[in-house]
C-alpha cells in the first residue's frame, strides 16, 4: 500500500478512535451527573457543571488572551446558549427519573433531528439510504422506551425526549457558527452562556456541595473540555 492511499485510511481511524474515545468520556460524564442529580437539585447539577467547564478552560484563556477568545458571532453564540440550555433544563430535570438504557435509547433520535434540521436550514442534501437508517433507527428507540411510557416514568421519558430536538438546533447552530470561529472558542462560549442563563435557577435551590461533590464537579469539567 502506498503512503498516499495509507494516509487517509489511516485518518479515518484516527477519527473514529476519537468518536470512540468521545462516546466513552461522555458516558462517564453522563452516569456523574445522574449521580450528582440524586445529592442535589438538578438545575443546581446544571449550573456547576458548566460553571466547572469555564474553571477547567480558564488557564488557556488567561494564557493566549482573553480578547483572542472573543467570537465573531456574539448573537450566535448567545442564541445557541439560550436554545442548548433550555434543553439542558428538561434533560436534567428528567435525569434522576429516567433509565440509563431509555435515555441512550432517546439519545439515538438526536441524529434525526439533525438530519431534518440540516437539509431545511442548511441547505445540505441528504441521500436515501441515510433517511432510512434514521427510520430503522427510530424504530428502535421506540422498542426499548414505549414499553416504559407509563406512569411516572413516561412522563420524564417524554420530558427528556422533549430535550432531543433542542440539542439537534444547538448542534446546528455549532455547524453556522463554525464558520467563524475556532471550536475552542465555541465550546468556551458554550460554557459562559449556560453558567449565565442557569445562574437565577441554580440560586433559587442552592444547596452548597460537600468537598467530595466539587471533586466529582471539576472532573466533569475537565472530561466535558476533553
Amino acid at each position: 500500500m502506498s503512503d498516499a492511499s495509507a494516509a487517509p485510511r489511516k485518518a479515518v481511524l484516527r477519527g473514529m478512535a476519537f468518536i470512540a474515545v468521545s462516546g466513552l468520556l461522555f458516558t462517564l460524564l453522563n452516569t456523574i451527573m445522574r449521580q450528582m442529580t440524586y445529592e442535589l437539585d438538578p438545575l443546581q447539577v446544571q449550573f456547576l457543571r458548566y460553571l466547572m467547564g469555564i474553571v477547567v478552560m480558564l488557564p488557556f484563556m488567561l494564557r493566549g488572551g482573553i480578547l483572542s477568545w472573543m467570537p465573531h458571532d456574539l448573537r450566535g453564540e448567545i442564541w445557541r446558549g439560550l436554545v442548548h440550555t433550555l434543553g439542558l433544563m428538561l434533560w436534567f430535570l428528567a435525569l434522576p427519573h429516567v433509565a440509563m438504557a431509555d435515555m441512550t435509547a432517546m439519545g439515538f433520535t438526536g441524529p434525526i433531528f439533525i438530519m431534518a434540521g440540516a437539509v431545511l436550514f442548511l441547505g445540505e442534501p441528504m441521500i436515501r439510504a441515510r433517511w432510512i437508517a434514521a427510520g430503522i433507527g427510530f424504530i428502535g428507540v421506540l422498542i426499548v422506551v414505549a414499553p416504559g411510557l407509563s406512569g411516572d416514568g413516561g412522563y420524564w421519558n417524554l420530558v427528556m425526549l422533549s430535550s432531543t430536538p433542542l440539542f439537534a438546533a444547538s448542534f446546528l447552530i455549532t455547524k453556522a457558527l463554525t464558520r467563524h470561529d475556532k471550536p475552542e472558542v465555541i465550546v468556551a462560549w458554550q460554557s459562559i452562556m449556560v453558567t449565565l442563563f442557569t445562574l437565577p435557577f441554580a440560586v433559587a435551590v442552592w444547596t452548597w456541595p460537600t468537598a467530595e461533590q466539587w471533586g466529582w464537579f471539576v472532573l466533569t469539567g475537565i472530561l466535558a473540555g476533553c
